[in-house]
């Protein structure tokens, strides 16, 4: 690593950081705490404060699972868990909580057969359940005979508002510098030391790291990139009282569940202030990240409804609706990646929806990317190149 240093710059004299992180939420979070951990001076450039709810890091719950149909993700997940309880025992703050997991399918869907495939492939152990072994574990559910039904025990979820609160916070711990309301207008990656430029002047770094959901493509639109952001919504639900026992994170799983129709639902127990969290993963509209509707759609309610009516009745109606961004590739993978035309800008881009659980890990990915111009891990598969 080099030391911090400066650029004299006509009669003034400009800091070098060693990276600057352009966003704060999830990603950018987690990316500023394992480079400052390393030593390094990093300064982090919000656009919004902290917590806000604009982008795709905000909220109570994401789950967190081994189990993909894409082997890779399967194997990234390994270290991910351990990155997660690595940041929990330094911050002595609890964060990923395990639950296990219900998947449901169709009898012979492509998705179970691929998850089953890759869990066994990688080592994690699972169980294959029928419909009256699922309904004596979890008799919330009501599924019909003949469904796919893969329970997983290491499954849950993480508390996503306190992860990136507690990214941030050990990032300061670790001598980070946090700006928030200072939106980045350009990157000038021409420059022999890269330049961030704001409406309130420019800094400059080593390596910058942009990890800007929603707004990526406006930061590095050189690239063109096949980012499109998309709104999605969630649902809350709140039992009746005599039944709200069974909803408590140690009393009922995450789940997800593919339809015949190809419709991707999933559910993480009552944890928080809003109630169980059901939605529907993906079918969101294309939208501007600056000008997105953020009341929810009451068709979209109905059909949430219609679907916890027939698959957990006792959860009645949605209680409260709420609004989010995706940022989606057209593979629905990611992008972690060195800008082709300067490698000292790093993207973190396009993680589909599926991203949050992998934060931690992308962290310290990007951390080893900034010192070292590689990593450990295999991100073949997040390549920008692969779109041209």
């Amino acid at each position: 690593m080099i030391a911090p240093d400066t650029l004299l710059n006509a009669s003034r004299t400009t800091k070098i950081y060693d990276a600057i992180v352009i966003g704060a939420g999830g990603m950018g979070s987690a990316a500023a705490y394992h480079i400052a951990k390393a030593g390094a001076s990093v300064l982090v450039l919000e656009q919004f404060q902290r917590g806000h709810t604009f982008g795709s890091s905000h909220g109570e719950t994401r789950i967190i699972r081994l189990f993909y149909d894409k082997p890779f993700y399967t194997e990234l997940m390994k270290s991910a868990y351990a990155e997660w309880r690595a940041v929990e025992k330094e911050a002595s703050t609890p964060l990923l909580f395990t639950t296990g997991s219900v998947s449901l399918g169709v009898a012979g869907n492509h998705y179970s057969l691929a998850t089953r495939e890759n869990l066994e492939t990688a080592g994690v152990a699972s169980e294959e359940w029928d419909a009256e072994r699922l309904a004596r574990r979890f008799p919330q559910f009501q599924v019909p005979k003949g469904m796919d039904i893969l329970w997983q025990q290491d499954s849950g979820f993480l508390h996503a508002a306190a992860c990136v609160a507690t990214h941030l916070q050990l990032a300061e711990r670790h001598g980070a510098d946090i700006r928030e309301n200072t939106p980045v207008t350009r990157i000038d990656w021409h420059a022999d030391v890269p330049r961030v430029e704001t409406k309130d002047g420019h800094f400059r770094a080593r390596k910058i790291i942009v990890t800007t959901g929603a707004w990526t493509e406006r930061l590095v639109a050189e690239l063109n990139l096949p980012l499109t952001v998309t709104r999605q919504q969630v649902c809350y639900y709140r039992p009746a009282d005599k039944n709200s026992h069974a909803y408590t994170p140690e009393r009922f799983p995450v789940f997800v569940e593919v339809t015949a129709e190809n419709e991707f639902f999933y559910g993480i127990p009552d944890f928080g202030k809003n109630g169980v969290k059901v939605a529907r993963h993906g079918w969101g509209q294309p939208i501007s990240p600056d000008t997105c509707n953020r009341t929810p759609d009451a068709d979209y309610i109905a059909r949430l409804d219609a679907y916890v009516q027939e698959r957990i009745p006792s959860l009645g109606k949605a209680a409260h609706a709420e609004v989010c961004l995706y940022t989606e590739t057209p593979d629905e993978d990611f992008i972690i990646d060195a800008h082709p035309d300067c490698p000292d800008v790093l993207i973190a881009a396009g993680f589909s929806g599926h991203g949050f659980k992998f934060c931690a890990l992308v962290g310290r990915i990007m951390n080893e990317l900034a010192q070292t111009d590689k990593t450990s891990f295999d991100i073949s598969h997040f390549s920008i190149r692969r779109f041209w």
